[in-house]
């Protein structure tokens, strides 16, 4: 079955965008028509330089490239409920010094008037196959106010997550969501080369001491350390370091088996424990000194000397 509705460059068309594809200057398409054909369905001639019988001409609303087919151009116009009063059955599109660049034809269509008892907005759409969509300046007239329910639909959507991270969109609303994504997509994760951006590990990631790729706030490593200084004293130390207690203090010095209380009691394991004498320098005086672990919370030892002070070092957990 031959094709009955088409669209086609004229002559005059075909020159001008061979020469906007040689020189590389867009062709400038402002302007579509429509007419009634002298009440006959006409076929498009490439010869063409107006229309059989023009009714209507309007700035374009909007001339794109067709979404789903790059090699085609769609042009749009919309004709005001207001204007009417003809059939329609042709059309042209036309560059900006006024000529005829482009012809089709279109199932007949009445367009009423508000007069008639009758009104309603066209919208016309002329589909043209090009031998380069690059050639042709696509354009939305802002001048037209006139505005098709699909163009408004298009321009209040809100971008999707995706798109908010890609940022790559620039016709779509963002919303305080979309835009907190976008700028946390944007903020590059820090590694050992790169600065950059790290959230903060939680106290259980902090002592397993495994991620390389979170922050460590100085509560969080200091969580776990106690300090008690003192001539008695202990260190105890946080998980994610052994949880290991140190311990020292005085030793009541005895020739015989004698007990020593620890600062505090370990929970687990008392693991060594270190004695030695002190020394006055210039004295002489020394003597040997042993101990070891008697329980969770003491120590026993035995000296040579009882006369001698002594100390201990005592490590558990």
């Amino acid at each position: 079955m031959s094709q009955t509705y088409f669209a086609i460059l004229t002559a005059i068309g075909e020159a001008k965008l061979a020469n906007a594809v040689a020189l590389g200057t867009p062709l400038q398409v402002s302007r579509m028509a429509v007419g009634d054909g002298n009440g006959n369905l006409p076929n498009p001639d490439r010869l063409q330089t107006a229309l059989i019988n023009e009714q209507y001409r309007a700035d374009l609303n909007q001339l794109s490239v067709d979404p789903v087919n790059d090699s085609q151009i769609i042009a749009e116009l919309v004709i005001p409920e207001n204007t009417g009063g003809f059939w329609l059955r042709e059309m042209g599109l036309y560059d900006a010094v006024g000529d005829l660049i482009a012809v089709s034809n279109c199932p007949p269509s009445y367009k009423p008037q508000l007069a008639e008892g009758s009104g309603r907005t066209q919208i016309l759409r002329m589909i043209l196959i090009v031998s380069s969509t690059a050639a042709v300046q696509l354009k939305i007239d802002p001048s037209v106010v006139l505005a098709t329910r699909a163009y408004v639909d298009a321009g209040d959507a809100i971008a999707t997550q995706p798109m908010a991270e890609a940022g790559e969109d620039n016709s779509k609303k963002m919303t305080p969501l979309r835009v907190f994504q976008a700028i946390r997509s944007a903020s590059a994760n820090a590694t050992d080369l790169l600065r950059g951006v790290l959230r903060i590990g939680t106290q259980s990631e902090v002592d397993a001491g495994i991620l390389d790729d979170v922050a460590v706030t100085p509560k969080k490593i200091r969580l776990g350390f106690i300090l008690s200084f003192g001539t008695n004293g202990y260190l105890i130390l946080p998980t994610w370091m052994g949880g290991f207690i140190f311990q020292w203090g005085n030793i009541t010095n005895s020739a015989a088996d004698i007990e020593t209380s620890l600062p505090i009691t370990y929970t687990t394991a008392h693991l060594h424990v270190f004695v030695t004498h002190g020394y006055t320098p210039g004295t002489g005086l020394v003597a040997s000194i042993g101990g070891s672990p008697k329980s969770l919370g003491s120590l026993i030892s035995r000296s040579s000397n009882s006369s001698l002070g002594a100390r201990f070092w005592s490590i558990g957990k």
